[in-house]
């Protein structure tokens, strides 16, 4: 919460800079959002996009330096009121702040019960401006956060998927009646999700896949892609695999097909946090948990010196931190303390590393790359729609000028040409097109053949008006492609 302070801004420093504002500049509108890291991306770029041209700022947390914001982002402009229409000032000036420490369920459960949780400042000293519209933040000194309940939230599945182990540390599960009564919840678009190995081990898997000194060992194209089953997924996911020698290819241990093996040939799992929507989601596309009774849990403790080594991660940039060390034998993510390398796999959405600037890769599932086509096609499965969640009653729903840009920002993230333009461009991985789809259930109609500008899905987890649900099987509500 931008907190008051005693020296006014000067004419001369507003005017400063094109249209930006200062850290001190009091705004009108101030939105505080929590959730899903793996939308961050996204989220950025749809407020950024109702800005007035010239007017954001970006302010990241650098509690991890190695990973700007990835605990706390805010964002600072004019909105423009002709692409907002129905606000009560003319151009407003909105801070907008995005909590992602916790994942998806610090958007669900603390929304839900108006429970204040800490959100960053940006006025307490604590930013650095480091280039034109870009500020770095601490968030380790007094004043740096505030406790303060979340406007709305964000998370990668319906919020009544939070129970059992996907409920965060010290929170009860989601009250599905609750949900109803009290929350609006939107539909926004479908993400696709990935299962990313250390980029050794995924050259291994080429190894294995191509044969060793083959052309594809190294290579980056969908072609060379390795794949793992879905039932290979889950093995490693639940712990039931303590070390690589025990994973075998063609009756041949891994250890022994692959022509280097890390320092430490336990498996090691670098997973999210209970609470985590990017979790949740891996628990239901491959495990099942919790759609089905008596489902499997994700191993949550291995072993340190039997194996599997399982690693908990608040954000989906520890996740790539925690690859990264096991991939480098680095430590920059503090999990890492021998310092050792490892095969690691991990849990992430394609939004991620389509630069290749970091050390993992995603893999195939069941001969299938994580890609819009094959989602859109229905044969990629780990795809699930997301949701924007706000109370509509309670001590604290949402309305006013609040309401309308959240409610802007939820619709914009279902439109196609956002998601094409303004997202998905971002996401153009060597092996094909990955990132956001937009729903039929929102009323667009898709290509055949796929068509990446105009990316939509007629697979839907809400199909015949159901309420949204991702633990339903997927099914087509419009023309579908073999």
């Amino acid at each position: 919460m931008l907190k008051k302070v005693s020296v006014a801004v000067s004419a001369a420093l507003i005017s400063t800079s094109a249209f930006a504002l200062s850290p001190t500049t009091t705004p009108d509108i101030e939105i505080f959002m929590s959730g899903a890291s793996a939308q961050d991306k996204g989220i950025a770029a749809l407020f950024g996009d109702l800005c007035v041209a010239g007017t954001l700022d970006t302010y990241k947390d650098i509690a991890n330096p190695a990973k700007p914001g990835k605990a706390h982002s805010a964002f600072f402009c004019n909105i423009d009121s002709a692409k907002v229409p129905g606000l009560s000032i003319t151009n407003p000036k909105v801070l907008f702040h995005k909590r992602s420490a916790g994942g998806s369920a610090q958007g669900v459960n603390p929304v839900i019960d108006e429970q204040a949780i800490d959100a960053m400042v940006i006025n307490n000293g604590n930013c650095t401006n480091t280039v034109a519209g870009e500020y770095e933040c601490t968030i380790g000194a007094a004043g740096d956060l505030v406790s303060v309940v979340s406007d709305a939230g964000v998370s990668d599945v319906n919020p009544e998927m939070f129970v059992g182990v996907n409920t965060p540390a010290g929170s009860a599960g989601v009250n599905a009646a609750a949900v109803a009564t009290k929350m609006e919840v939107k539909g926004a678009a479908a993400l696709v999700f990935g299962i990313p190995v250390t980029t050794t081990l995924r050259n291994a898997l080429q190894e294995a896949e191509f044969g060793v000194g083959d052309a594809c060992v190294g290579a980056e194209t969908e072609a060379c892609m390795p794949s793992l089953s879905k039932g290979q997924v889950a093995t490693i996911m639940t712990g039931s695999v303590k070390k690589w020698d025990q994973f075998f290819v063609n009756g041949t241990p891994l250890t022994t097909v692959a022509s280097a093996t890390p320092a430490d040939t336990k498996v090691t799992v670098c997973r999210r946090t209970n609470g985590s929507g990017t979790q949740a989601q891996m628990n239901a596309k491959f495990l099942n948990y919790p759609c089905t009774a008596g489902a499997q849990e994700p191993a949550a403790t291995g072993s340190p010196f039997f194996g599997p080594n399982i690693i908990l991660n608040s954000g989906s940039g520890d996740v790539t931190l925690c690859l990264n060390d096991k991939n480098n034998g680095t430590n920059l993510s503090g999990t890492n303390f021998t310092s050792q390398t490892a095969w690691a796999v991990g849990v992430q959405s394609t939004e991620k590393n389509a630069d290749l600037g970091d050390d993992f890769r995603f893999i195939k599932i069941d001969g299938y790359a994580p890609t819009l086509e094959n989602a859109a096609a229905g044969r990629y499965s780990d795809v699930v729609e997301q949701t924007f969640q706000w109370r509509k009653s309670g001590a604290l729903p949402l309305t006013g000028d609040k309401l309308t840009i959240v409610d802007t920002i939820a619709s914009n993230a279902s439109a196609p040409s956002i998601l094409a333009t303004k997202l998905n461009t971002k996401f153009n991985h060597t092996f094909g097109q990955a990132g956001y789809l937009a729903l039929s259930t929102n009323g667009f109609t898709g290509a055949i053949p796929f068509d990446a500008t105009n990316p939509v899905t007629p697979y839907t987890h809400a199909p015949a008006g159901l309420p949204l649900d991702n633990c339903r099987a997927p099914v087509s509500e419009g023309n579908s492609e073999l």
